[in-house]
């Protein structure tokens, strides 16, 4: 391996060519992101952007990248090239690898073509820069077809008259097994919205100072909030829905359902120009006319359900003035039959837990005809910090009893 030094740099970019050729993209990136920054020149800077892109379209060993870590790289491509926009921009090869970076990322060829114009005038040999301004043209008029035959339909810009159910849960797999922060409106399952809104838009925006689990720093997140509220705004005078804001992988991604896309990218382009210059972003509106990505992607599991149940309980507490010391957390399950709920308690007992006496006579519902009558109130001092936990193995185990685990509680403890 050849490590960069200001004094081998001929060698070290010919290394970063050897790569190249054997489509070793994430060696490059990493090589070249080993040189200081104050050391970086045009073309250190260049060869940097040009490694993120090849990883995003190509993959290493000529496998391809998913385009959910693609996009990250084709936008981190464009932050690297508008670091050397004065040097760059009127060179053939800074405009290619500006349209390239958008042409790759969902519905964004009309920002990709004034690049491969300008590319087209500086190399007017190099047909690919005509190729690519072919295609950009030609996915641009399709995409113009096809929204003028949507827009037929009812397009008011009146809102839906919706309750909001906002809750927020950490989910350890996302996307491409990313560790992920979501919050979402829950309350928009309990509607019959599909159809209506049946275009999904996404904006991914890049953060600047990620952490090392790619979430944004205190700071960071500050400003960001600042950036959904301005979207809301646009997607509340369109009439739309905004579902859910996930915050994943160096980026934030604010979803919504949207009747259909019209004026949406000049108004976002507007905004983060005059007011967010600084961030790199893309924006995408695709057709999802079943919420499958609110349904299958954002909304939680069973276990991610009861975590924002727990979390908006302790917060409940929290805010009565509790002192949030550890105490006697109360359980409330419900079974078949009575045998299985005698074998729950049983087992649980081993744990440390004890049943609590509920009013009716042996733990039975008034209303025999449901569907679990048999009733359980069990309590053990633990701390809120374990929640989730205490109750995610009570679910479990209560399902191998044929029962359902119907929530928890505790006294309020003050000072």
């Amino acid at each position: 391996m050849v490590i960069w030094k200001s004094e081998n740099s001929e060698d070290f970019f010919a290394h970063i060519e050897k790569l190249t050729d054997e489509d070793k993209f994430t060696e490059c990136i990493d090589l070249l992101t080993s040189i200081p920054q104050e050391e970086r020149d045009y073309n250190a800077w260049y060869q940097l952007a040009r490694a993120y892109q090849n990883f995003a379209i190509v993959g290493d060993d000529d496998k391809g990248t998913s385009s959910f870590i693609g996009d990250k790289a084709l936008l981190k491509s464009i932050e690297i090239l508008n670091f050397v926009k004065e040097e760059g921009e009127n060179k053939a090869e800074w405009n290619m690898r500006m349209a390239y970076a958008y042409q790759y990322l969902t519905c964004e060829e009309e920002r990709a073509l004034p690049y491969a114009i300008r590319w087209g005038e500086l190399a007017p040999d190099d047909a690919n820069a005509f190729e690519v301004i072919k295609e950009c043209n030609e996915e641009i008029e399709k995409r113009k077809q096809m929204t003028g035959a949507q827009n037929n339909a009812d397009a008011s810009c009146e809102a839906p008259q919706i309750e909001e159910e906002w809750g927020i849960y950490l989910c350890n797999q996302f996307w491409c097994d990313f560790p992920a922060v979501i919050r979402l409106n829950l309350a928009l399952s309990k509607f019959d919205l599909i159809g209506k809104y049946p275009k999904r838009l996404t904006l991914q925006i890049l953060y600047k100072n990620p952490d090392e689990y790619g979430f944004p720093t205190r700071e960071e997140g500050e400003l960001l909030y600042r950036i959904e509220d301005d979207i809301l705004d646009i997607i509340e005078k369109h009439g739309d829905i905004l579902a859910g804001v996930v915050k994943c992988d160096d980026r934030v991604h604010i979803i919504a359902y949207v009747k259909d896309e019209a004026g949406y990218a000049a108004e976002i382009s507007e905004l983060m120009e005059k007011k967010f210059s600084d961030y790199v972003y893309t924006v995408a509106i695709l057709l999802d006319e079943n919420w499958e990505m609110y349904f299958d992607a954002l909304y939680p599991d069973k276990y991610e359900y009861q975590s924002i149940m727990n979390n908006a309980l302790i917060e409940n507490i929290r805010n009565n003035g509790d002192i949030m010391v550890p105490r006697v957390l109360e359980h409330f399950l419900l079974f078949k039959t009575e045998e299985n709920r005698n074998g729950f308690l049983a087992k649980v007992m081993e744990d440390g837990f004890e049943e609590i006496n509920l009013e009716a006579d042996d733990g039975e519902c008034e209303d025999e005809d449901t569907e679990y009558p048999y009733e359980l109130l069990i309590g053990r001092e633990d701390s809120f910090e374990d929640i989730d936990e205490i109750v995610w193995n009570l679910m479990d185990l209560a399902e191998e009893f044929d029962g359902a685990y119907d929530g928890w509680g505790c006294n309020v403890v003050r000072e």
